[in-house]
């Protein structure tokens, strides 16, 4: 018999309306113990009193039976008043008639146990709650809606049936069986390194949609890489003053632009100096620029051609223009006036850097470090298999398939281990 377990499955905090939510096989019978009327039937909130010792709570329960619920368990939610004192009376209702509190993504790891979820609808469900942006929720939701899922069965449907004809070839060779050839199953390997390499591709757009775009501003002093940053985010955010080495440190805000993320990093002025301050502060500098997505290059000299000295890509910004005799002509560069706050050309600029306009139309991105790495690792492992095709004996190619369809598994469950599988479900928050 499974543990009942319970939490507040909406935030902690003042609001209207916050729901309990109580899985396991005695759910039901804990409920009708304070709630009255229960409801008669399954999916229907239903009006009544929830007593605990302290109050009569008035709130409404609605009940999921088994298997057709979330988790696949039996399942009560209480749908209460916000406050903190009344959800906890509630949870501790619960626990007085057996029920036991709930661990961090206790609800959906029984959900993947009892075959409700698979892992790519479980980091779904993650990044769903974590998303900052559109673009960044559409990416949660395809996880969600099982798009990698399905494409990750398909695959490992293929390697099934080629691991089960070089395992008959093997096992039955003294059959007239119709078997594929080493050449036959080298091509299909070929062919799905090939559906793998397109998954791949797509990382960098998922980190785009996902994390958004780190942008470094960096540049000598007083080149008015303060002014610019609070110009990008339309807010007076950076100290800005007309002594040099008024920034010492980093400054890291962010701003959406056509539902992307922008994380903008100030910095203090690249220059040698004796301050032992400002030369840690150059150093971070130096470390921003190195990490960034891209540099924004700073400089308010019309005849500047210089180039940061960094293997990012970068973008030489001329601000203060409106100070210039004549306009600097460089195709590669752009220029403003942070003090006019008229910046958007930037922004533009780095939304069609990045091709973000892309993730609008793409129907599957990775955005996941975890499936990035087994999508890179299995396509190792069968460009290992169709190599062994042109030498090695069936015995050794079946094994490096066998490799290659856990390697997919991992990224479904269907072959992960255990501790991948509770470090996934400890990301959750409580309650869910």
């Amino acid at each position: 018999m499974n543990t009942t377990i319970v939490a507040l499955s909406t935030a902690r905090g003042r609001s209207a309306i916050a729901v309990v939510r109580m899985s396991g096989d005695k759910a039901i019978d804990i409920a009708k113990k304070f709630f009255s009327p229960f409801p008669d039937k399954p999916n229907y909130l239903k009006v009544g009193t929830l007593k605990t010792p302290r109050f009569d709570e008035h709130a409404m329960c609605v009940f999921f039976a088994a298997p057709h619920s979330y988790t696949g368990e039996n399942t009560v939610e209480f749908h209460c008043h916000g406050g903190s004192a009344v959800c906890q009376a509630v949870i501790e209702q619960c626990i007085a008639n057996g029920a036991v509190p709930a661990q961090n993504g206790e609800f959906s790891k029984r959900a993947f146990i009892n075959g409700k979820q698979n892992l790519t609808n479980a980091e779904g469900i993650i990044e769903m709650i974590d998303a900052e942006t559109a673009s960044a929720a559409k990416a949660g939701a395809n996880l969600l809606e099982n798009k990698l899922g399905k494409k990750v069965v398909e695959m490992q449907n293929v390697l099934l049936d080629l691991i089960s004809s070089c395992e008959a070839a093997l096992d039955y060779p003294e059959e007239d069986l119709e078997l594929p050839t080493v050449e036959t199953v080298g091509n299909r390997l070929i062919n799905l390194a090939d559906k793998l390499s397109v998954l791949i591709s797509t990382a960098a757009l998922g980190k785009v949609a996902k994390y958004g775009i780190d942008v470094a501003i960096v540049g000598k002093p007083n080149v008015g890489k303060s002014s610019l940053l609070n110009a990008l985010l339309g807010a007076d955010r950076a100290i800005v003053s007309s002594i040099q080495g008024t920034t010492r440190d980093t400054l890291t805000e962010s701003v959406n632009y056509r539902d992307i993320k922008f994380n903008f990093v100030d910095t203090a002025g690249i220059r040698d100096t004796n301050d032992v301050i400002e030369q840690e502060g150059v150093k971070r500098a130096q470390k921003a620029a190195d990490t960034a997505d891209v540099v924004l290059h700073v400089t308010d000299d019309p005849t500047d051609r210089s180039v940061y000295p960094t293997i990012r890509p970068q973008i030489r910004i001329y601000n203060k223009c409106d100070l210039y005799d004549s306009s600097p002509c460089c195709t590669d560069s752009i220029i403003v006036s942070a003090k006019s706050g008229d910046v958007e050309i930037i922004k533009s600029a780095l939304y069609e850097m990045f091709s973000a306009g892309e993730i609008e139309n793409s129907d599957l991105l990775i955005t996941n470090e975890r499936h990035l790495s087994c999508l890179k690792t299995a396509k190792r492992q069968l460009a290992e298999a169709a190599q062994s095709c042109k030498s090695a004996t069936l015995d050794i190619v079946t094994s490096s398939l066998r490799q290659a369809w856990e390697t997919l598994g991992e990224i479904t469950g269907s072959a992960a281990r255990e501790d991948i599988i509770d470090r996934i479900y400890s990301k959750f928050c409580l309650g869910k």
